[in-house]
């Protein structure tokens, strides 16, 4: 068995592109307006807002965050994470100076930036707040846990605390003139509490809500402190008058109590998932913006009163409302993962975009490295590697891609979906160039492209399906053919790969077999057994070797001649769900459901780099052909570019020791998108949306 290397480096992380929209919240601008703080998976992002497109990534937690609050003087923010049940889940809280330094000296991965990891509720952290002065914070722990406590920012102390409510208390908001007070909220309850460090004491007072029973979200509070605007799941908007007494004496009754003010008549639908008070500098009014599940925005007054023309309808639940300084306009998150700038006036402008659910598959055209093509649940996204911008969306609503490709001319992209369908769509528009039907009974799970001339057709497509069988499809400008179809497999097909000189190919399944077809006899050629579900395979650039992946944390390495196992190394201490070899054969790279990204020299077997960002399983990773960058993706919808590791300073200037090099397409860019491959120009003025009807 070979190991890791004793002298493996980190992986850098040049950029991601991706945003975790469901987190209530979870998207902060710091009070100069220079700055957006955002949550992806386990790690923070802390993007320059300058124009720049500069980025830090905050790493240290475990799992996915849940929570995320920024201190109103902007030096610091604490986030928590949600975990297993039983286990404690860590409140991190950060330097926001520091990192944005690092931002701007454009170190993604700057040290000094966490300050505190703190460890209090069971399960889930379900909310945090600072104080209006930064001194305090409080936390709020999920239905396992239920408890408030109240920290020390800068020492990272717990002050004091106590259970949150009878029910499961769901939303924390400090007052903004005092710090020995804030407002919780949950199920059927709302509740003001007092803080007294000296004692350490807190002390709740319930609101008085009659006979309404709302479940409680999401809380603003006015700047005067006076009133408690709350979103709630039944799509109404609350309107509390909060003052209370101060603590008093356990015997002496409460005389200023929490009362329900009023209520919304005209309801949001799916729910208020964001609320934000905002004063108007003319007026002095305060109105409120709420976001609604069914992806409204708009502005009520203090009568509760929806503002006539005060409304715009954005792509996804409205989940994270940031107001710029100034009142000037404002930033809106959405579920779906959609950023978006929205005046005063509520004219939108879309500012960034990514998937919202498990990226699947990812694939770079021939030769190509500035563009990559990634799949998800409900659509295909064509990227611009270097701006980290998406340049095309081609959406099939309430269906899953699970793998694409792309053509060696760059004249189609092609796709298999959970509806048993192969599409292709041109890559300029995003347009349906062709659909085969019912090419798999139970989902397209796998494909692979021969690399014929597909600009003389007819060219070959190789797919594997859920049923177990792979099929061999000719291509032509008037119709799609099956020529060849195997049912050797017993288990879904979960990748296929093409030798060099499309005259075979490779199928891994997860029945615990990898079967090597003759393209052109349409025979089985050689067959690999192992108690293990591939998730991956790959050919050495000189054909003499597969190298798989799967179940077992194993990486295997077979001789092409016999199938024999000839190497077996740990890939790591979870399942292995994808492998890419570089064009040298040099390297290679993996990713399992350890959240790893690993670069590995191929001859030794040894880890050489390592990165860490991934808050869950990576599910795809590629290599560029240009072997510059890394591209990885994984359950938690992020896209995570990497620098690739430089070559081993005894490799051979045409490959890995004693073996020759393969050498790459060398079309660029230009001459890619002279020949029908996707218009790169045309494509950045704009994203393109294409929907399609199942």
């Amino acid at each position: 068995m070979a190991g890791v290397g004793s002298d493996a480096t980190e992986l850098k992380l040049h950029s991601c592109i991706g945003f975790t929209g469901k987190v209530l919240g979870g998207m902060k601008l710091t009070p100069c307006g220079g700055y957006m703080v955002y949550p992806l998976g386990s790690i923070l992002v802390v993007r320059s807002m300058t124009g720049k497109n500069k980025q830090a990534f905050l790493e240290g937690h475990t799992s996915e965050i849940s929570c995320v609050a920024m201190s109103s003087d902007g030096t610091r923010i604490v986030s928590g994470q949600a975990n297993h049940m039983g286990v404690k889940a860590d409140l991190c809280v950060w330097d926001l100076i520091q990192a944005q330094a690092n931002c701007d000296a454009e170190k993604p991965s700057g040290a000094g930036v966490l300050l505190h990891r703190l460890k209090q509720h069971l399960g889930h952290v379900r909310a945090v707040d600072f104080s209006f002065d930064g001194k305090y914070f409080a936390s709020l722990g999920g239905q396992d846990d239920n408890s408030v406590v109240i920290w020390e920012a800068k020492t990272g102390r717990a002050v004091c605390g106590s259970p949150a409510a009878q029910d499961s208390a769901l939303s924390v908001k400090w007052l903004h003139r005092r710090n020995d007070r804030f407002v919780t909220a949950g199920n059927f309850h709302l509740r003001v509490w007092q803080v007294d460090v000296s004692i350490p004491k807190v002390h709740a007072v319930d609101a008085q809500m009659g006979g309404m029973r709302r479940a409680i979200e999401c809380i603003s509070i006015t700047e005067d402190d006076e009133h408690a605007y709350c979103g709630t799941r039944t799509g109404d908007v609350l309107k509390f008058k909060i003052d209370r007494d101060d603590i008093r004496y356990f015997n002496d009754p409460d005389t200023i109590r929490p009362t329900l003010a009023g209520y919304s008549l005209e309801k949001f639908g799916k729910g208020v998932r964001s609320v934000r008070c905002v004063l108007n500098p003319e007026t002095g009014n305060t109105n409120t913006l709420v976001g609604g599940g069914d992806g409204t925005v708009s502005f009520i007054n203090q009568s509760l009163n929806k503002v006539a023309g005060k409304h715009c309808e954005l792509m996804g639940a409205v989940t994270s409302i940031a107001v710029c300084p100034g009142n000037k306009g404002f930033f809106v998150g959405t579920a779906l993962s959609n950023r978006y700038w929205v005046t005063m006036d509520m004219e939108t402008e879309l500012r960034g975009t990514c998937h919202f659910a498990r990226v699947n598959d990812i694939i770079f055209p021939a030769g190509c490295s500035d563009l990559f093509i990634t799949c998800s649940v409900a659509d295909i996204r064509v990227w611009n590697a270097t701006l980290r911008q998406e340049l095309l969306r081609i959406q099939v609503p309430n269906l899953e891609c699970f793998c694409v490709g792309i053509t060696r001319s760059g004249g189609t992209i092609v796709s298999g979906w959970s509806d048993g369908k192969i599409r292709a769509f041109y890559p300029e528009s995003g347009k349906l160039k062709f659909v085969i039907s019912d090419a798999h009974a139970d989902g397209a799970t796998a494909l692979a492209l021969a690399q014929d001339d597909d600009t003389r057709p007819p060219w070959r497509l190789i797919s594997g399906g859920g049923d177990g069988r792979v099929r061999v499809w000719s291509v032509t400008s008037s119709h799609q053919a099956m020529t060849t179809s195997w049912k050797e497999h017993r288990g879904p097909v979960t990748c296929i790969q093409v030798s060099r000189e499309n005259g075979q190919c490779i199928s891994g399944s997860a029945d615990g077999s990898c079967i090597v077809w003759d393209l052109n006899r349409g025979v089985r050629v050689l067959a690999l057994f192992e108690p293990n579900v591939f998730k991956g395979v790959r050919y050495h650039p000189d054909e003499s070797q597969y190298i798989t992946c799967g179940s077992n944390h194993k990486i295997t390495y077979w001789d092409a001649y016999d199938g024999t196992a000839i190497r077996v190394i740990e890939g790591g201490d979870e399942e292995m769900n994808t492998l890419d070899v570089e064009p040298s054969g040099e390297a290679f790279v993996s990713g399992g459901d350890d959240g790893l990204v690993k670069v590995w020299h191929y001859d030794d077997g040894l880890t050489m780099s390592v990165g860490t960002g991934h808050s869950g399983s990576v599910a795809a990773v590629r290599i560029s052909p240009d072997r510059k960058i890394i591209v990885s993706a994984g359950s938690e919808g992020g896209i995570f570019i990497w620098g690739m590791p430089p070559p081993s300073c005894d490799a051979h200037a045409g490959g890995s020791p004693g073996r020759s090099g393969a050498t790459t397409n060398g079309c660029n860019l230009e001459a890619v998108a002279a020949g029908g491959n996707l218009n790169i120009d045309k494509m950045a003025d704009d994203v393109s949306r294409v929907s399609m009807s199942r």
